[in-house]
């Protein structure tokens, strides 16, 4: 177990009334989930305490502002991870107590490989926001599109529909743009976008991906989205590598869209022809180069520098 001086490891289970808190073994506390009653107990809080939550739609979002307000350490897990580390640990029942003091086991024998929220203002929120609610338009044109081909007069009818959409689709990401740009990311957005295969609105995904989180390593980037691969082997077994999509799913669908492009590239062409010769699917491979491209502008937006094709 991590080891912190006068701090406390805390694990809260996030209901939309309630918060039950657990801050040491077999000890729990429930205070109501409102502004007041989470600021009365961040201030019961010492120094440098961490604090571990499951993310749960918009219930969590109070406890997560307030608490990154008063400076310490949050730590968002996946719903799914934690699901999988419940069941690794066997406990016998599954309740808001026994939740709380799981998410805190959870931080304090895990903490070394967890990434801390970033604190975030009001434009960096609204801009994440905004991106989900585009996917989730991109989302609907698609349902209209898809089934309506070959029936004229259906497909007729949801044309009227689908511009409208088309519309609405344009109008969200000149906000997000215009965000952007209050935020001075316009040089980050220029360094991603000088790899071949990231277009503008790539580019800004990946922009606001990486002020999301204080990422120390590429690595802990790469799991943010979700496009870390899980490894299944034992013994003489070999499993099939899958991606743990644990983060943000509509990153994913962006760099896999980039990463089409950045295959036909001459200079790129070989590497994606090699891993189809290793026996990788189509899609395995455009995974492959989505995860590379995020690795590019990664270290293009730590550096602060433009992508350079070797001679």
């Amino acid at each position: 177990m991590a080891n912190f001086a006068q701090s406390i490891l805390c694990g809260i289970d996030v209901s939309k009334d309630t918060l039950d808190i657990a801050t040491a073994d077999e000890i729990t506390t429930q205070i109501p989930n409102t502004p007041e009653g989470i600021s009365q107990w961040l201030a019961s809080l010492p120094k440098g305490s961490k604090i571990a939550l499951e993310s749960t739609g918009r219930y969590h979002e109070a406890v997560l502002d307030l608490a990154l307000g008063a400076g310490f350490d949050v730590y968002v897990v996946n719903g799914q991870q934690l699901h999988h580390y419940r069941q690794a640990v066997g406990p016998r029942a599954k309740t808001d107590t026994q939740d709380a003091q799981l998410l805190r086991r959870y931080l304090c024998h895990e903490y070394g490989h967890l990434t801390a929220v970033n604190p975030l203002n009001n434009q960096q929120k609204r801009l994440w926001q905004l991106l989900k609610r585009r996917a989730m338009l991109i989302k609907m044109r698609t349902q209209l599109t898809l089934p309506m081909k070959g029936d004229t007069e259906l497909q007729s009818i949801s044309q009227g529909i689908v511009s409208e959409l088309n519309l609405a689709i344009k109008k969200v990401e000149r906000l997000m743009f215009a965000l952007a740009k209050a935020q001075n990311w316009e040089s980050a957005i220029a360094h991603c976008r000088s790899v071949p295969g990231i277009g503008p609105l790539n580019a800004l995904a990946l922009v606001t991906c990486f002020h999301r989180g204080t990422f120390q390593r590429v690595d802990q980037f790469i799991a943010y989205m979700g496009l870390d691969v899980r490894v299944r082997d034992s013994g003489r077994l070999r499993g099939k590598r899958k991606l743990t999509k644990r983060g943000e799913p509509e990153m994913r669908r962006l760099l896999y869209m980039a990463a089409w492009s950045f295959a036909r590239n001459p200079k790129f062409r070989p590497l994606y022809e090699q891993m189809r010769s290793r026996g990788l699917s189509s899609t395995a491979a455009h995974i492959a180069m989505a995860r590379k491209l995020a690795r590019i502008a990664f270290a293009l937006m730590k550096k602060g520098e433009d992508f350079m094709l070797e001679a």
